[in-house]
């Protein structure tokens, strides 16, 4: 069996790669050039394999460099990942965390289940309100953490990922109505302004025909025919359907998923809660489609006797 790779390697040859440089590399690493060459001399002796084209100007990997680079990131990763949640372990406190009642419904169960089996010390109180409100809770600190949409794609520290907002409805000539009856959340949601804001710019009537602070409410009015409405494109319920180009409704464009904190919770409590958050919504991974299915049933059983 071969031996494992030594993650300080891994790390020597990750960072050559990024910065296209063994002098550089060396630098950054506070090693000097000579030192960065025997790394990756070891590296590839314990591999087999030539993991640089030396006759190429510049950094360039061969083959099997560029398969090691996607498994040497991957690891580096989960090492980070293991170090943190050890140091974290044990940590205790109380977090304060608010959201839209969609996110807390579709997004956050299996995040908020895992914390609480990693950190059984730690006590969330969660406050669900329109992204506005929200926010200046976050401002008045009553909040540690916000998770709130914003509309268009964002590129600063806060935004976790961005969605494309997509129409859906019971059924295609509830979409040809006029004016556009809408199902929205109260005035501050993030989905209703842009609603407003496309149907505006196409001279679309449209009117308010139901509103609620409860996701599983605008799902079912949904469902009824009773209204149409917008949603993540990943976060589509069960049982509607999606508008088509072909439709005439307008796009609808995308809005940014942001974790915003407040600068004065500086407690490890609050850390360790953002981490997960940020960790389980990650850019590059799916949205959780367990949630979003439990959602799903939940609106379609309990929501009806509310129409």
């Amino acid at each position: 069996m071969a031996s494992p790779i030594d993650s300080e390697l891994l790390k020597t040859f990750v960072t050559i790669v990024e910065t296209q440089s063994f002098t550089r590399s060396g630098e950054h690493l506070r090693r000097t050039q000579p030192a960065i060459s025997m790394q990756m001399k070891r590296l590839e002796e314990a591999l087999g394999k030539t993991l640089f084209d030396r006759t190429s100007r510049g950094i360039r990997l061969t083959r099997e460099g560029d398969i090691l680079l996607h498994y040497a990131r991957r690891i580096l990763a989960l090492d980070n990942e293991a170090q943190t949640r050890i140091a974290q372990a044990g940590v205790q406190g109380i977090v304060r965390l608010g959201t839209s009642d969609d996110y807390a419904t579709l997004l956050l169960p299996d995040i908020l289940r895992r914390f609480a089996n990693l950190h059984p010390g730690i006590q969330i109180e969660l406050l669900c309100g329109n992204g506005d409100a929200m926010e200046r809770k976050l401002g008045e600190g009553v909040l540690d953490l916000v998770l709130v949409a914003r509309p268009g794609p964002a590129s600063d520290r806060d935004t976790i990922r961005t969605e494309e907002l997509v129409w859906i409805s019971s059924k295609q000539d509830l979409i040809r109505a006029r004016p556009i009856p809408l199902a929205v959340f109260p005035q501050g949601c993030v989905c209703r302004g842009a609603m407003a804001d496309a149907l505006n710019r196409s001279a679309l009537a449209w009117r308010v025909a139901f509103s609620s602070d409860n996701i599983a409410a605008i799902h079912a009015a949904v469902r009824s025919g009773i209204a149409v409405t917008a949603v993540e494109r990943n976060l589509v319920p069960a049982g509607v359907r999606v508008s088509q180009r072909g439709d005439g409704l307008p796009a609808l464009g995308q809005i940014s998923l942001m974790l915003r904190t407040n600068p004065k919770s500086t407690s490890p409590a609050v850390a360790a809660l953002g981490d997960e958050i940020r960790r389980g919504l990650a850019v590059a991974g799916p949205l959780p489609a367990r949630s979003r299915r439990q959602a799903s049933l939940a609106a379609a059983a309990g929501a009806a006797g509310r129409l």
